[in-house]
């Protein structure tokens, strides 16, 4: 959610038909989302950049602006479609199909969602369970994804000062 809106999309349409996101301020998605930058470059160390681990380039400037990278990313343009002057979400991408009556959430229809993806995932085969038949199922993601989830780190926090020995940008 916290990348632009296209390389968003390529990843949500292989996951999901709908995108719900919490807006109206006060601990909206939009205050939480600076947070979850940091998270997805701690995963995918590209999201901000090496020179940037704590993405400090991804917020709000003091009056209440977005940064660039802020005002190119989905999550911020789907909570202020059509609300901030100016700022839609490309409608070939993401469809608004509801908005609650206090603005505080709002729905958009995931365009041109993969079928191939979703019968991937419908298809019980593809289900690693730890028994037979369990409700106990980790997560695969569809092969379509493959290259993007090649790319992942595991999650690593800023002050893991547990590792020993290992240098990155975050230690």
């Amino acid at each position: 959610l916290t990348s632009e809106t296209k390389k968003a999309h390529n990843a949500i349409r292989h996951l999901a038909d709908y995108v719900l996101v919490w807006a109206g301020g006060q601990g909206d998605d939009l205050g939480k989302s600076p947070h979850l930058a940091r998270i997805g470059n701690s995963v995918f160390p590209d999201h901000c950049g090496d020179d940037d681990p704590r993405c400090n380039n991804f917020g709000f400037y003091g009056g209440g602006e977005p940064t660039p990278m802020m005002a190119k990313s989905l999550l911020y343009k789907l909570v202020q479609h059509n609300v901030k002057a100016g700022v839609k979400v490309n409608e070939k991408l993401f469809k608004h199909v509801h908005t609650t009556k206090h603005g505080l959430m709002r729905v958009f229809q995931v365009m041109n969602v993969s079928q191939e993806s979703k019968d991937w995932i419908a298809d019980p085969s593809n289900r690693v369970c730890d028994a037979p038949g369990s409700w106990y199922c980790v997560g695969q993601y569809p092969p379509a994804l493959e290259k993007l989830i090649a790319k992942r780190k595991n999650f690593a926090q800023l002050e893991d000062f547990n590792k020993k020995g290992e240098k990155s940008a975050y230690t």
